[in-house]
Protein backbone atom coordinates (compact mmCIF):
# COMPACT_ATOMS: atom_id res chain seq x y z
CA UNK A 1 0.00 0.00 0.00
CA UNK A 2 2.81 2.44 0.85
CA UNK A 3 4.40 1.90 -2.55
CA UNK A 4 1.09 2.66 -4.28
CA UNK A 5 0.82 5.91 -2.32
CA UNK A 6 4.42 6.78 -3.10
CA UNK A 7 3.98 6.18 -6.83
CA UNK A 8 0.79 8.27 -6.81
CA UNK A 9 2.71 11.14 -5.20
CA UNK A 10 5.58 11.00 -7.67
CA UNK A 11 3.16 10.96 -10.59
CA UNK A 12 1.42 13.98 -9.12
CA UNK A 13 4.73 15.79 -8.79
CA UNK A 14 6.75 14.51 -11.75
CA UNK A 15 3.96 13.26 -14.03
CA UNK A 16 3.80 10.09 -16.11
CA UNK A 17 5.02 10.66 -19.70
CA UNK A 18 7.60 12.63 -21.70
CA UNK A 19 8.04 16.37 -21.18
CA UNK A 20 6.82 18.64 -23.97
CA UNK A 21 8.65 21.53 -25.61
CA UNK A 22 8.04 24.89 -23.86
CA UNK A 23 6.16 23.07 -21.11
CA UNK A 24 5.59 26.04 -18.79
CA UNK A 25 2.92 27.39 -21.14
CA UNK A 26 0.94 24.14 -21.18
CA UNK A 27 -2.46 24.19 -19.50
CA UNK A 28 -1.43 20.97 -17.68
CA UNK A 29 1.94 22.25 -16.47
CA UNK A 30 2.90 21.52 -12.86
CA UNK A 31 5.56 23.94 -11.59
CA UNK A 32 7.41 23.36 -8.32
CA UNK A 33 10.79 23.82 -6.70
CA UNK A 34 13.43 21.22 -5.93
CA UNK A 35 16.42 21.76 -3.66
CA UNK A 36 19.61 19.81 -4.24
CA UNK A 37 22.32 18.82 -1.79
CA UNK A 38 24.93 20.59 -3.92
CA UNK A 39 23.28 23.90 -2.94
CA UNK A 40 21.40 24.40 -6.19
CA UNK A 41 17.67 25.10 -6.25
CA UNK A 42 15.68 24.67 -9.44
CA UNK A 43 12.19 25.65 -10.46
CA UNK A 44 11.02 22.77 -12.62
CA UNK A 45 7.97 22.07 -14.71
CA UNK A 46 6.44 18.80 -15.80
CA UNK A 47 3.66 18.15 -18.24
CA UNK A 48 2.36 14.61 -17.84
CA UNK A 49 5.78 13.18 -17.31
CA UNK A 50 9.44 12.75 -16.91
CA UNK A 51 11.85 14.37 -17.32
CA UNK A 52 11.27 17.56 -15.37
CA UNK A 53 12.27 20.63 -17.38
CA UNK A 54 14.32 23.28 -15.55
CA UNK A 55 12.51 26.60 -16.00
CA UNK A 56 14.54 29.31 -17.75
CA UNK A 57 16.97 26.88 -19.35
CA UNK A 58 17.19 24.16 -21.98
CA UNK A 59 18.11 21.58 -19.32
CA UNK A 60 16.18 18.65 -17.91
CA UNK A 61 16.55 16.64 -14.72
CA UNK A 62 16.51 12.89 -15.39
CA UNK A 63 15.72 10.76 -12.33
CA UNK A 64 17.40 7.41 -11.71
CA UNK A 65 15.92 6.78 -8.25
CA UNK A 66 13.11 8.15 -6.07
CA UNK A 67 12.76 7.93 -2.30
CA UNK A 68 9.25 8.55 -0.98
CA UNK A 69 8.71 9.28 2.70
CA UNK A 70 5.31 9.86 4.29
CA UNK A 71 5.03 11.14 7.85
CA UNK A 72 2.22 11.97 10.22
CA UNK A 73 1.99 15.80 10.07
CA UNK A 74 1.11 16.02 13.78
CA UNK A 75 3.60 13.61 15.33
CA UNK A 76 6.34 13.32 12.70
CA UNK A 77 6.03 9.52 12.86
CA UNK A 78 7.25 7.91 9.63
CA UNK A 79 4.24 6.16 8.07
CA UNK A 80 6.26 4.69 5.20
CA UNK A 81 9.48 5.13 3.29
CA UNK A 82 10.26 3.46 -0.05
CA UNK A 83 13.14 3.75 -2.50
CA UNK A 84 12.49 2.81 -6.13
CA UNK A 85 14.76 2.90 -9.18
CA UNK A 86 13.57 4.65 -12.34
CA UNK A 87 14.18 3.01 -15.70
CA UNK A 88 17.50 1.17 -15.52
CA UNK A 89 18.47 2.98 -12.32
CA UNK A 90 22.05 4.00 -11.58
CA UNK A 91 23.80 2.89 -14.74
CA UNK A 92 27.58 2.64 -14.84
CA UNK A 93 29.15 5.93 -15.88
CA UNK A 94 26.58 8.22 -14.22
CA UNK A 95 28.18 8.31 -10.76
CA UNK A 96 30.09 11.57 -11.33
CA UNK A 97 27.00 13.32 -12.69
CA UNK A 98 24.40 12.28 -10.10
CA UNK A 99 22.86 14.83 -7.75
CA UNK A 100 20.37 14.31 -4.94
CA UNK A 101 17.40 16.68 -4.71
CA UNK A 102 14.23 16.99 -2.66
CA UNK A 103 10.69 18.10 -3.55
CA UNK A 104 8.19 18.89 -0.84
CA UNK A 105 6.95 18.70 1.75
CA UNK A 106 3.40 18.17 0.45
CA UNK A 107 0.54 17.41 2.83
CA UNK A 108 -2.44 15.46 1.48
CA UNK A 109 -5.31 13.43 2.90
CA UNK A 110 -4.67 9.74 2.18
CA UNK A 111 -7.93 7.72 2.16
CA UNK A 112 -6.05 4.41 2.49
CA UNK A 113 -4.50 5.63 5.75
CA UNK A 114 -7.59 7.53 6.90
CA UNK A 115 -5.48 10.57 7.69
CA UNK A 116 -3.31 13.31 6.28
CA UNK A 117 0.31 12.53 5.48
CA UNK A 118 3.20 14.83 4.72
CA UNK A 119 5.25 13.61 1.76
CA UNK A 120 8.88 14.33 1.02
CA UNK A 121 10.18 13.10 -2.32
CA UNK A 122 13.90 12.58 -2.79
CA UNK A 123 15.29 12.10 -6.26
CA UNK A 124 18.73 11.01 -7.39
CA UNK A 125 19.17 12.32 -10.91
CA UNK A 126 21.44 13.79 -13.52
CA UNK A 127 21.05 17.00 -15.50
CA UNK A 128 21.06 17.22 -19.27
CA UNK A 129 23.13 17.98 -21.10
CA UNK A 130 25.61 16.14 -18.90
CA UNK A 131 28.93 17.63 -17.90
CA UNK A 132 27.75 21.26 -17.60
Amino acid sequence: MALVLAVAMVLAVFGSGIAAADPINSKNAEVFQITCENGQTFQVVVVAGLPAHIVGSSRNIIPVEFTFTGTDPDTGEVLFSETEPVGKGKKKGLQGDLITCTAGPFTEFVPELGQEATFLIGVEAFLTPRGR
